[in-house]
């Protein structure tokens, strides 16, 4: 049996016995008290009737005194209501069949007994005796010499009072039972909640302690004893884990200590044979420190170099990736500051269209773009430009300066195209012959890259030519798209640089624009020049121009963002557009205002089937397909810039019917 039962059991038991005991003695009490009750009311019952024989005799009514007996004999409790005389003769009484007959329970110790008491007979019935004394008034009816006159015998049934009390003794009783059982309930719940609970949490602590667990700890859920208790056991486990742990450490270091002193000995032997053999290896260690100390020489040396042609080789792997020119020189400059450790690095470029690019960078200050040779390099420059000789002054004083610095020329095909100087170590060290090496190695592959760089750049710009010259050829056909594709650029470059486009960007943008129709070169030459509706297959061949001419830019790599642009310049924000079908952020920027241009040149142009639209017409049709064709935030920027210097941007692009659509 469980601690919670047993606690429970005997406070159950106690309450059991409290209740009952308080139960028998409460009820043993109200038993009495409603017998007393019984008998005073049977002597009260004799008073009154006294009294009535009183009132009813002087008045000589004797009729009335066996009314009044009949009437109160009514009463289901009254048993026997009766006038005796001193005899034992039935005078009066409730039951007239009885009158003259004589009272067999009349005798002479009852008749002691009416001058006393009523007495309780067999625990159900009251008899009692009342005498009734002879008075002056009585005498004209009785001698003076009687004392007793007359008996009053009543006998009370209460055997219904005691039915009654026994229901109440019952209810009392399946009263107290179901106190007892939901006080039990009650008493188990609280029990368990605020006793059982916690007495579980400490036990599972302690059996967690017992399996080895010394970080187990007691969930504290009140501030009683109990939890006093899980405080205090939690405190103790904390105090015994770190005892524990402190053991364990110590035994360790015992058994540390235990086999270091095992080897001790042996170790004592070993170092007296070691000693002798150091004393063989010393001069063996002599002659050989000075050859390792060449040899170390040798491998760092040697180790550098591999390192730097690592780093060489790295370097000239990723200049010939890079073919965009400027970024090229951009990395070229950087690149030998970071290799040599360089404060400062002047790269000079002379371009083939008889330019020059001269570029800087310093360490904590970044790139910039000179217009000429620094004044302080200049005459270094002018030597190396013009000689083609490396120049190294490891050590020099200028202006109360140590200047230390090391340059090479470019040479392509056997003539100078440029020269890269570097100056200053950033560690306060002067440059060597090494560096100036490195340099002239660095200098090799930058000068491939450039001359790859060359070469792409007039690949794509023949490439770019020839493809211009077509679309000039096929607008020259149509007299009524001819210029569309310079207007559509010259537009396309305002709207851009008004929304805040780089350079970069304004760079794609105005190949795109020249080249958004290029596709067309690929469609049915009667097909765009057809005068009136074009049928359902017409215009469907008409919608694959930007597929084709995506496809037609394909070959050149850098022209990525160009072709998308390309593709996208029909699709629409709603998705609705074409070849794609594309929407919302899935379009280029570019293309968001390739597709706004190009519609407004096409309503600005004269068409077969219609004459251009006025300004205002144009506008309010580009603002009505806000939000479906185009994007709106480029419809604001576009109609914005025509609100500001719409007449100045028109002129410019060469709309000669600038006059006649601003007038309808």
């Amino acid at each position: 049996m469980i601690i919670k039962t047993k606690i429970i059991t005997v406070i159950a038991l106690t309450i059991i016995f409290t209740v009952g005991l308080t139960s028998t003695v409460v009820l043993n009490v109200q038993n009495r008290k409603m017998v007393d009750a019984k008998l005073d009311d049977t002597i009260f019952l004799g008073d009154i009737i006294e009294r009535s024989i009183d009132n009813d005799m002087k008045e000589g009514n004797t009729k009335d005194v066996q009314r009044t007996l009949e009437n109160v004999g009514k009463n289901k409790e009254v048993m026997s209501l009766r006038i005796l005389s001193p005899d034992g003769t039935i005078l009066k009484s409730k039951n007239t069949a009885e009158l003259g007959a004589k009272a067999e329970d009349l005798s002479k110790s009852s008749f002691n007994e009416a001058s006393q008491k009523p007495v309780l007979i067999n625990k159900t019935t009251i008899n009692y005796f009342k005498a009734v004394h002879n008075r002056e008034e009585c005498f004209r009816c009785h001698s003076s010499d009687e004392k007793i006159i007359g008996i009053i015998q009543i006998q009370l049934d209460i055997s219904r009072s005691l039915l009654t009390m026994l229901s109440v003794k019952r209810l009392f009783v399946f009263s107290n039972i179901l106190i007892v059982l939901l006080v039990s309930v009650i008493l188990s719940f609280l029990f368990s909640h605020l006793v059982m609970k916690p007495l579980k949490n400490l036990l599972s602590a302690i059996h967690d302690v017992e399996s080895g667990n010394w970080n187990a700890s007691v969930e504290i859920v009140s501030n009683d004893e109990l939890g006093v208790i899980g405080t205090s056991f939690n405190k103790m486990i904390e105090q015994i884990n770190k005892l524990y742990k402190k053991d364990i450490s110590k035994e360790r270091e015992l058994s540390r200590i235990k086999l270091e002193l095992e080897h001790k000995n042996k170790l004592e032997e070993l170092n007296t044979q070691l000693k002798f053999k150091i004393k063989e290896l010393e001069t063996a260690n002599r002659a050989i420190t000075s050859l390792s100390r060449e040899v170390k020489d040798k491998n760092i040396d040697l180790e550098k170099a591999v390192e730097s042609l690592g780093k060489i080789n790295e370097i000239g792997r990723i200049l010939s990736s890079i073919i965009d020119y400027e970024e090229l020189l951009k990395l070229m400059i950087r690149t030998t500051a970071d290799l040599l450790n360089a404060q400062k690095a002047v790269l000079h470029i002379n371009n083939k269209k008889g330019t020059f690019s001269t570029l800087q960078y310093m360490k904590g200050s970044g790139l910039e773009i000179l217009d000429n040779f620094p004044y302080a390099l200049n005459a270094h420059f002018s030597d190396l430009l013009s000689h083609g000789k490396p120049v190294f002054i490891p050590q020099t004083i200028e202006k109360d300066h140590i200047i230390s610095l090391i340059g090479v020329p470019l040479r392509m095909k056997a003539q100078v195209i440029g020269a890269i100087i570097a100056e200053n170590k950033i560690d306060g060290t002067y440059f060597t012959e090494e560096d100036l090496s490195l340099l002239a190695t660095l200098s090799h592959h930058a000068v491939v890259a450039i001359e790859n760089a060359w070469l792409y750049e007039n690949a794509k710009n023949n490439y770019f030519s020839t493809i211009q010259s077509l679309v000039n050829a096929l607008e020259a056909n149509d007299k009524f798209t001819k210029g569309h594709s310079e207007r559509v650029r010259f537009l396309s470059l305002e709207l851009g640089k008004y929304i805040g486009l780089d350079s970069k960007e304004i760079e794609t943008l105005e190949h795109a624009s020249i080249l958004h129709d290029i596709g067309k070169i690929g469609i049915e030459s009667f097909i765009i020049q057809k005068q009136g509706k074009l049928t359902v297959n017409e215009y469907t061949m008409l919608k694959a121009h930007p597929l084709i001419g995506e496809e037609i830019l394909g070959p050149i790599e850098t022209l990525s963002e160009v072709r998308q642009a390309i593709l996208q310049h029909h699709e629409r924000v709603d998705g609705k557009g074409y070849p794609y079908g594309l929407r919302g952020d899935e379009l280029s920027l570019k293309s968001k205002i390739l597709s706004v241009v190009d519609t407004f040149d096409a309503m600005m142009s004269d068409r077969p089937y219609r004459k251009a639209l006025s300004i205002q017409k144009i506008k309010q049709e580009i603002i009505n397909q806000s939000g479906t064709q185009f994007d709106p935030y480029v419809v604001e920027a576009f109609i914005g810039m025509l609100n500001k210097r719409g007449e100045e941007i028109l002129t410019s692009a060469g709309y000669d019917n600038l006059q006649v659509v601003t007038q309808r």
